[in-house]
């Protein structure tokens, strides 16, 4: 019976965190999905791309979700949550703003390309500039939180480094976030309320794999497993 107790706390627990954190995400980062989602991207995307800085402080978040619970058993979400997303931003905003240019420009450059008839030839280039551009900052946001010792620029470069000598696991990670963005796309009920969360976690997982010769002892536990 204490085994069975014992796997339904953790069962239920792993359903409350999810839905919980999906909800959390979705309040806010709030402007952002309504440009992207609900609004055509075609017209907004210069709002969406101001607007997805807001979605660093939301994924700090998640991840100090996930790390609370899956390595302190602890399943105070709302307030890991929120204290991780104030917290955050002192450390987060250059980078997010840097990111957040970044993908800004790479779309503005493919549609000047496409108005200019060169699309074909510019798709390529800019999707392996996007892939490299999310796989490294899916492996920063677990450095910066991991290695407060370390400065920013440090932490990008062992991320962008980390990101393409194990790229089985940045590849992965990136497949996960556009499958995450295609289901959002599609059906905004779905992927903000239910696929969002579960989905980050196995990005989460994996960034930590990737970035774990440079976690510190107390975050090693299940990144080499």
């Amino acid at each position: 019976m204490r085994g069975f107790s014992g796997a339904f706390i953790a069962i239920t627990g792993v359903f409350y965190i999810m839905l919980m954190t999906n909800l959390m995400i979705a309040v806010t980062a709030a402007p952002f999905w309504f440009f992207a989602v609900f609004a055509d991207v075609r017209e907004v995307w210069p709002w969406a791309g101001l607007t997805s800085i807001l979605l660093a402080p939301a994924l700090w978040g998640t991840y100090a979700v996930f790390r609370s619970f899956f390595l302190d058993t602890s399943t105070s979400a709302i307030r890991t949550y929120f204290r991780a997303w104030w917290d955050s931003w002192k450390r987060l905003w250059p980078v997010a703003l840097f990111f957040s240019a970044y993908f800004s420009l790479i779309a503005a450059d493919l549609w000047v390309m496409k108005q200019w008839g060169y699309g074909s030839l510019a798709l390529p280039v800019a999707a392996m500039l996007a892939i490299v551009g999310l796989a490294t900052a899916s492996v920063a946001w677990i450095g910066l939180a991991a290695r407060p010792d370390l400065g920013r620029r440090a932490v990008l470069k062992a991320s962008l480094y980390l990101s393409i000598r194990k790229a089985g696991w940045s590849l992965f990670s990136v497949a996960i976030l556009v499958m995450i963005a295609c289901i959002t796309w599609v059906r905004p009920a779905i992927g903000l309320g239910l696929v969002m969360c579960p989905a980050l976690c196995v990005v989460w997982s994996n960034s930590r794999k990737v970035f774990a010769d440079y976690l510190p002892e107390s975050e090693l536990r299940g990144a080499e497993e």
